[in-house]
């Protein structure tokens, strides 16, 4: 299902503001990632799952399960000591990604995409990362 969320915001994120897509493991990942990749550049993580109980009584198995995941923009940009000029720089590329996902509904799960939230971060001098945590859903099925 990465996988296909990573191809999703690929071929939506073409405008060439966008330097490209990238998958990271886990939290310090993407942190050490974005201090390495070019601005605009968007990074997956997944974030948490939360299956509810199973509610079949027979006749096989099959389990709501709440995903989260985190897309991140790096911003890299040299400007004056408040950061102002990054923090602005987000809005475009925030929108993109609402575009990408608001309400869409990627292959392999069974929910629209909904925003959670979103904070900024900086991640080096000149380098700061806005990360937004997305919500959708999938079905486990033991299959």
């Amino acid at each position: 299902m990465l996988a296909d969320l990573l191809s999703h915001l690929t071929s939506h994120l073409s405008d060439p503001r966008w330097a490209g897509v990238d998958v990271a493991e886990n939290i310090d990942a993407l942190a050490d990632r974005a201090g390495q990749v070019k601005s605009g550049t968007a990074i997956i993580m997944p974030w948490t799952e939360t299956g509810r109980p199973q509610t079949l009584m027979g006749g096989g198995f099959r389990q709501w399960v709440e995903v989260q995941f985190v897309v991140g923009i790096v911003v890299r940009l040299y400007d004056g000591v408040m950061g102002g000029e990054r923090a602005m720089a987000f809005d475009a590329y925030r929108s993109d990604i609402e575009a990408a996902l608001a309400g869409v509904v990627i292959p392999g799960f069974v929910e629209p995409c909904e925003l959670v939230g979103g904070e900024t971060s900086p991640i080096s001098t000149g380098v700061s990362i806005y990360a937004q945590t997305w919500a959708t859903a999938r079905f486990l099925t033991g299959a």
